[in-house]
């Protein structure tokens, strides 16, 4: 063993403290030295055991310490460093990373010492100073021993010019992370459940798309961008996978406005590519599999589509162009049916993504739908009559043409739904072979017995009339014949308070609107409906007590009302409402309208 001894610094690596020990003991550099000690260079310079171990020898320094700083090869190019395995693109290797102030102090005391954390590519900023970190590329072959007293010539004067031209800065926390974790600190749960090197690649990817765009070529972005992009990435990778999908479903708003439809390795580029093609890292870890489902729902593409490298195995997600050659319906009037269903927005770009079974729904929908024209022609249904069968919900409206255009999106039902509803019908009517006196049609008995045909239509549902009869060889409700008198002798049970349209349009709202206000119900911005229920309580009639009516309009109210009232533009209230600072008691997200409470309104606001 060597005397005197020569403690070993836990901050260095065993190649730093190597070239210590030749200094002092035989005033050598390194490679000489190591020979004559009959250690190979290149195997301390590579962490191999037994070199550590010969070294330990000859030192008398603890192995377990020499062996706790440096990466130990494991074959391949991989190695152990503090239980953590990780890739030689992981190390600083071949550069000479050194912090110029760290050299300055080493200088006042002894030996320059090459500290362990510059051998990790990760660590660009100096824990003790707050400068960068300066990096040395490889020029001769021996500079793979990072010989500082060599591989950095400045001294005094020249190193304090080094240490002024420095930009402070503080350690990254994807840097302090890295080192923690190293010294056997728990970090956030996401990063901690990846292997180091699988943590660390996920946050400076993530970064660099963040930063710098998906179209970066990342062999261009220097040290400090390297640093910066950690700095970003770590804001998300530590929150786990609620920041992770916060981050990548923030990149698809940017191409809402862009032609065609860009895929994922448009969207996402060098951060899709680092992932689905790294040779250095053979699993990126579980970054893949959120990159992989934030793709998969968020951008239409066929069955058998493979999404770094995972073949998905059925159809997600629609454009309306996929969606229409699918089933075989005209683009433009599936694209009208989607925006007046909501499903997408109007003028949405080509590539917007539409839930299939929702998508398909819809199409088939589409092609089963009868326009409202239809109706009025073909079912002897007035158009007042088919607005109440859609105010009381007995028919749901398909809406089609997109809004505005020629004054309104026009309305049309499902073919299934209508025939269930005249099904339902036509299994209360006994079949009749002619006319007969005294009994008319559905629209003429509710005009003798003067009650809206709605009315009719529910007493025929609810099982309230016993002569309901169908004429033979005729189809839809034109063939019902229902007696007026007897009509007349129940209209008092089944008309009793308001019928919805005529309590929506007391309170001037459409009747979405009013539903939603009844779905909402028992809450404080609701509406209460009465179900008359017919006598085998298998059918409801949609009732409204006048007075809960009444109390709502004297508690709520909207912005066209107050307009209306005031004789103001709309835009005029809303603005006036904005500025005031008025908050709805309920949104027009939530209902369809802004209702404010009417006694939060100041008495001069609409003066």
């Amino acid at each position: 063993m060597l005397l005197p001894f020569l403690p070993f610094d836990p901050i260095e690596t065993p190649l730093s403290y190597a070239a210590r020990l030749a200094r002092h003991h035989a005033d050598k550099r390194v490679v000489p030295f190591l020979k004559d000690m009959r250690i190979c260079p290149q195997a301390i310079a590579s962490s191999k055991p037994g070199a550590l171990a010969r070294l330990a020898d000859i030192s008398g320094a603890s192995l377990c310490e020499l062996s706790r700083n440096v990466p130990i090869h494991k074959g391949n190019r991989i190695y152990d460093l503090r239980g953590e395995l990780v890739s030689a693109e992981f190390l600083s290797n071949p550069h000479t990373l050194f912090c110029p102030a760290c050299l300055a102090e080493d200088d006042q005391t002894g030996r320059r010492r090459g500290r362990w954390e510059w051998r990790l590519s990760v660590v660009r900023t100096c824990s003790h100073h707050g400068i960068p970190l300066l990096r040395q590329a490889q020029a001769k072959w021996d500079d793979v021993f990072h010989e500082l007293d060599h591989r950095v010539p400045e001294r005094d004067r020249e190193l304090q010019a080094l240490i002024e031209n420095a930009v402070p800065r503080s350690v990254s926390p994807h840097q302090e992370y890295v080192i923690h974790r190293l010294e056997g600190k728990v970090g956030p749960e996401w990063l901690d459940a990846q292997s180091l090197e699988q943590a660390v690649r996920a946050t400076e990817l993530l970064g660099v798309l963040l930063e710098h765009g998906p179209d970066q070529k990342l062999p261009e972005l220097t040290s400090d961008d390297w640093d910066h992009a950690g700095r970003v990435g770590f804001g998300f990778t530590s929150l786990g996978e609620v920041g992770i999908r916060e981050a990548l479903e923030a990149q698809f708003p940017k191409y809402d406005d862009a032609s065609g439809t860009p895929g994922a390795r448009k969207i996402f580029g060098c951060f899709y590519t680092a992932l689905a093609y790294s040779k250095s890292l053979k699993d990126p870890g579980d970054i893949a599999r959120m990159l992989r489902e934030v793709i998969t729902e968020n951008i239409a593409m066929p069955a058998g589509t493979k999404v770094l490298g995972v073949e998905l195995r059925k159809r997600r997600l629609h454009t309306v162009a996929s969606l229409a050659k699918e089933q075989d319906l005209d683009p433009r009037t599936l694209s009208d049916v989607l925006v007046a269903a909501e499903v997408i927005p109007d003028k949405a770009p080509a590539h917007y993504p539409i839930p299939v079974e929702q998508g398909r729904d819809i199409a088939s929908r589409t092609k089963r739908t009868v326009t409202v024209s239809s109706l009025w022609k073909n079912m002897d249904f007035t158009r007042p009559i088919v607005d109440q069968l859609f105010a009381d919900r007995l028919l749901t409206p398909i809406f089609y043409g997109r809004p505005g255009t020629k004054g309104r999106t026009q309305k049309a039902v499902d073919r299934e739904e209508l025939a269930m509803l005249v099904g339902k019908l036509h299994a209360k009517a006994v079949e009749l072979g002619a006319e007969t006196d005294g009994l008319v049609p559905v629209s003429k008995a509710a005009e003798k017995a003067k009650v809206p045909a709605i009315t009719v239509v529910h007493m025929i549902l609810g099982g309230f009339l016993e002569r309901v009869f169908r004429l033979a060889g005729q189809d839809g409700v034109a063939a019902l014949r229902v007696d007026p008198v007897e009509i007349k002798q129940h209209r008092t049970a089944c008309s009793e308070g308001s019928s919805p349209m005529e309590a929506f349009s007391s309170l001037k709202i459409s009747k979405t609107i009013g539903w939603c206000l009844v779905d909402r119900c028992p809450e404080e911005v609701s509406l209460a409906v009465n179900w008359i229920v017919d006598p085998e309580e298998g059918h409801r009639i949609p009732r409204f007590d006048p007075a809960v009516v009444a109390d709502f309009k004297a508690r709520f109210t909207h912005p066209a009302r107050i307009a209306e009232m005031h004789g103001l533009q709309l835009l005029e209230v809303v603005s006036r409402l904005k500025r005031r600072g008025f908050r709805p008691a309920v949104s027009e997200a939530e209902v369809g309208e802004d209702f404010y409470r009417i006694r939060d309104l100041k008495s001069d606001l609409f003066d």
